[in-house]
Formats: structure tokens, C-alpha cells, sequence
């Protein structure tokens, strides 16, 4: 049996999950801060592919899960059939969503080949692993039919409301995703048109700062020659800001520019609480990611302006290539 355990934006050490969490319990895609790991004597596992990794070569949390599960590795960290199982999600996501189907149906997938399924594993691996950059053909089939799969969560990120969900809220959206998933599977699913629209806000030199306007609008920066990416979303006072490159020869030093924006930002307000005056940051709230994609806090955002931060990210870059 399955506990999902929803906490918005909570972030845990490897050290910290063990002490608090109890036995068979896991962590899903960053609820755990750190590359994949186990413990066998406690029965908890952390599946995670953002932080400590080389993220191009890591495959997604919903890829590695129905790994486990072809490897007979899920059923033998259950123990038995009645053993309750906490799983901690901090996010909705694709991927979560994803994942979590194939937790609740993992006797299913263990014992059958599920084309439609892997399928819709292949594609959401190649999406997860390049920050949804992969070049996949948005007016093919199968597209659509995933752009319908997803799209509960699409719409509550692109409309905002997901920043102002309560728990209750995230566990209600994850079931609607989970039941497209049900739906795809059984060969019932509905068709979505990609939205791959976006507006150029400003560059600096081949840094360019972009607004997306559909979904989707990743999938086009590779065609357009678009390797080093900054993208800006209003929020209230703050933005929320994703930093992004395609593939790891691309010279835009992600880590580094994490590490001082979090020096900067939090000599530009005092404290890491106190970002502006409606806006709270948790402790652990920073910017942060792996070496392909990451970006300002997923809760609170930025306060940096969008015109200041492309300079200051432009000159962190061109003194790292010194």
C-alpha cells in the first residue's frame, strides 16, 4: 500500500530522510537533495536525478522507477504485499506524476509488456534529462496525445495557481494526471495541440533572456540556434527565472552563476527571508540546480530585476572564461 506524502517545496539531506522519515519510505525527484541512493536496512530510497549528477547522462526519476521495477527491484523493496509505503513528492511535475503511476502500478508493469507505457516513459526521460529542450516533432501523434497526458499540471504552472496550491491541492492535481495516464494506457487518450510560442526579451551577446508563451516553446531553441537560455516569469513581486543550456560543451557555467546569484541576491536584501515585503523564502530556498538546468527558488523566486540579471549572469560567464 501507497502513502503519498505531498510537502510544497520541501527540500531533505540524505542524512536529514533517514532521521525523519520512517522505515520503506521514498523520496522522489529533489524531495531529497542528491543523487540516487539506498538503504537497505531501513528500506528507504531516494530517486532523484537533478543534484550531483551529470544530468545528460542521468535518466530521469520516472525512467530509473520503471527500471526497478523491470529489475524486480521495487517488488523486493516492498517486502510484502500489505507493507505500507510513504512516498515525499515536493512537486507535481511530469515526472512526479509519472513516477507515481508506475509505483501504484508496478505488479502491473513487473509482470507485462506495456508498449504505450514505455513509450510514454521514453519520451518524458528525453524531455526531463534536457529541461524539455529535446527536439521532438510537436505535430506528431504521440506528442499530443502526452501534451493531453500533462496537461492538469501545464495549465497550473502556466496560469500561476500551482505556486498558491496547498497540499491538498497538489494530491488532487497529481490524480488527475495519474487518471490521463490510465486513460493513455487503455489507448483511450485524447489529443492536445504544442504550443511552442515565445517573445525574445533581450540578449547579451549569446545569452538570451525569453519569455515563454506556450508550453512548449523549449522544443524550438535548438532549430533556432538558442544554446544559452534565461528564462523570466513574473510572479507578484518577485520572478521566478529557470537558467538553461543544451548540452554540457555549451560554455554557460550553471553552477558557478547559482553560487554568486545566491551571494548577491542575499547581500541585496539582508536575508534570505525577507525578500520583499509579501514575499517569505524558507531557509533552505536558494538558487540552485544541476549543470544543464536549474534556476531561482521554486517557491519564492527572485528579486533581481530581468534586465540586471542578464548583465550580472553575462559577467559571471565571461569572468569564468577568463
Amino acid at each position: 500500500m501507497i502513502e503519498l506524502i505531498v510537502e510544497k517545496g520541501v527540500t531533505k539531506t540524505w542524512k536529514n530522510f533517514i532521521s525523519q522519515s520512517p522505515r520503506f519510505s521514498i523520496a522522489l525527484d529533489g524531495y531529497v537533495s542528491g543523487p540516487t541512493n539506498h538503504q537497505i536496512d531501513g528500506r528507504r530510497l531516494n530517486i532523484n536525478h537533478h543534484e550531483g549528477v551529470n544530468r545528460l547522462i542521468t535518466k530521469s526519476t520516472s525512467a530509473q522507477i520503471y527500471f526497478f521495477i523491470k529489475q524486480g527491484m521495487i517488488k523486493n523493496f516492498f517486502n510484502s504485499d500489505n507493507q505500507k509505503i510513504n512516498v515525499y513528492v515536493n512537486d507535481p511535475d511530469q515526472d512526479v506524476c509519472l513516477s507515481l503511476w508506475l509505483l501504484f502500478n508496478y505488479k502491473r508493469i513487473m509482470k507485462n509488456d506495456e508498449p504505450l507505457i514505455e513509450k510514454l516513459v521514453e519520451i518524458e526521460d528525453k524531455l526531463d534529462i534536457t529541461g524539455g529542450t529535446y527536439p521532438f516533432d510537436t505535430n506528431s501523434k504521440i506528442m499530443k496525445e502526452v501534451a493531453w497526458v500533462f496537461e492538469p499540471y501545464i495549465k497550473s504552472r502556466y496560469t500561476n495557481k500551482l505556486y498558491t496550491m496547498t497540499n491538498g491541492e497538489i494530491k488532487i492535481l497529481i490524480k488527475e494526471v495519474l487518471t490521463r495516464i490510465d486513460k493513455y494506457s487503455q489507448g483511450k487518450c485524447k489529443m492536445t495541440d504544442l504550443d511552442t510560442e515565445y517573445k525574445l526579451i533581450q540578449s547579451n551577446k549569446d545569452i538570451h533572456m525569453i519569455e515563454e508563451i506556450g508550453p512548449y516553446a523549449r522544443m524550438k531553441f535548438i532549430k533556432n540556434g538558442i544554446n544559452k537560455i534565461i528564462l523570466v516569469k513574473k510572479r507578484n513581486e518577485n520572478y521566478n527565472y529557470v537558467l538553461l543550456k543544451t548540452n554540457p560543451f555549451v560554455l554557460f557555467p550553471l553552477e558557478k552563476i547559482y553560487a554568486e546569484l545566491n551571494k548577491i541576491e542575499k547581500k541585496q536584501t539582508g536575508s534570505f527571508h525577507s525578500l520583499s515585503k509579501n514575499v517569505k523564502r524558507k531557509k533552505n530556498e536558494k538558487w540552485g540546480g544541476s549543470d544543464l538546468i536549474g534556476g531561482s527558488p521554486r517557491l519564492s523566486g527572485s528579486a533581481i530585476k530581468p534586465e540586471k540579471l542578464i548583465k550580472l549572469i553575462s559577467r559571471i560567464t565571461e569572468n569564468y572564461l577568463k
